[in-house]
């Protein structure tokens, strides 16, 4: 679960989310507030050094993504044939591609204070064009069309409460040592409280409207890994409310005192440190397969079959070996793009690697059938046990490998 491409994706996401947040704080709390010139050098120095780590992730996490399209070491990414191919002709490609493009808009705009309102709509797309980049980008139709802007809604929300939260703990810590600091941190701190109440409200809704689509609720919520990690993460989410709440309404009347700011500002950096728990969560769940997918596929499997559903950014593909038994067994491989559109390959194999020791592993090509599944028709799988499977596409002159584990159980008396 805490893949590299997972740690990746929680580290861009923080990046972009503090880069747009502390824009926005500058902008609307801490400018109109009064925090003076210099904090705010101080905030657009913050927000440029998360948008460089925006930009650092991004770039390692598009290496990551084409490391396992072309199946290569991500040190020989920019030496592969494939890169340029990945980058123009792939949809995660082309908006990392955009999005490279409107993080120099941002960066332009950070060192220019005049452009301060076309900096912070760069950051705003550069944010919220994440929601390309995952399930949500694959959505079709209205519901597709729904969930996109709902992601887009989520992300920004995000960004303006939680990505403000380290600027908010850093005016409320230096503000605290001089009465003109203290004053100037309590007008922005009861700003930014405003804005918070209006962000919370899109994100509860914006969260509930994601969940039912890819939840499949309500029994998707522990009966996957996906759901798993979702109730994780609302639990999280939801101490970080309690927190919110006793800032808003306890601490934050009893600005300016000092006692009153050097709470806050303890309570602030512990707010943050929740949100960042929210936000590696999310990057999990982007890495995750849907419980609506794994149901929507699981629902016309043999129930003795052992099923895999394997989902990446360019190809996912629903692996059925039936029965999922010792001995002789068939076997389906379905692949789809991720708008669920028929994926095309010239040449699918099919590899079963045993996690004990001592046992031979399996390698067959498959043949397509007349609907487009490619199938293998006689198997033989010698021992139960957890087995990764490997499907290997060859598409277009470049080779994808998709792999996840498969239970294989001890077949009956009548095995064949």
């Amino acid at each position: 679960m805490f893949e590299p491409l997972a740690i990746v994706r929680a580290v861009h996401f923080a990046a972009c989310l503090t880069a747009l947040g502390t824009a926005g704080f500058a902008m609307l709390a801490a400018g109109p507030a009064g925090a003076g010139h210099a904090f705010d050098r101080r905030l657009r120095s913050l927000a440029a050094a998360a948008l460089a780590a925006a930009v650092f992730s991004g770039a390692l996490w598009f290496g990551l993504v084409a490391s396992r399209i072309l199946d290569v070491r991500l040190g020989d990414i920019l030496r592969s044939d494939g890169f340029v191919s990945v980058a123009t002709d792939t949809r995660f490609g082309r908006i990392a591609l955009l999005r490279l493009a409107l993080a120099a808009v941002a960066a332009v705009s950070l060192l220019t204070p005049r452009l301060r309102w076309p900096g912070l709509a760069a950051l705003a797309a550069l944010t919220g064009a994440i929601a390309w980049t995952g399930h949500a980008g694959a959505g079709t139709g209205g519901l597709g069309t729904v969930q996109l802007v709902s992601d887009v809604v989520h992300l920004i929300a995000a960004a303006l409460w939680l990505g403000a939260l380290p600027a908010l703990a850093w005016l409320l810590i230096c503000g605290r040592a001089d009465p003109d600091g203290r004053s100037a941190a309590s007008r922005a701190t009861r700003r930014f409280s405003s804005i918070a109440v209006a962000c919370v409200g899109l994100l509860a809704t914006s969260g509930l409207v994601n969940s039912a689509i890819l939840l499949g609720w309500p029994d998707g919520l522990l009966a996957s890994a996906y759901g798993r990690v979702l109730a994780l993460k609302v639990a999280v989410f939801g101490a970080m409310l309690a927190l919110a709440a006793v800032n808003r309404y306890r601490l934050t009347p009893r600005l300016p005192a000092p006692g009153a700011i050097r709470r806050l500002s303890i309570s602030t950096l512990a707010e943050t440190g929740l949100g960042a728990g929210v936000v590696l969560l999310a990057a999990i769940l982007g890495t995750l397969p849907p419980a609506s997918h794994l149901h929507m596929h699981r629902a016309a499997v043999n129930p003795d079959a052992a099923f895999v559903h394997i989902h990446t950014a360019e190809v996912m593909a629903d692996l059925s070996i039936d029965p999922g038994q010792t001995g002789l067994s068939t076997a389906a491989i379905k692949l789809w793009h991720e708008d669920y559109s028929p994926f095309f390959a010239e040449r699918v194999q099919l590899a079963l690697d045993p996690a004990l020791s001592g046992t031979a592993g399996l390698r067959h090509d498959a043949h397509q059938l007349a609907d487009g599944t490619w199938a293998i028709d006689e198997l033989r799988i010698q021992s139960p046990g957890v087995w990764t499977a490997r499907v290997i596409i060859n598409s277009k002159g470049q080779t994808a490998v998709l792999d996840a584990p498969i239970v294989i159980t001890q077949c009956s008396n009548d095995c064949r």
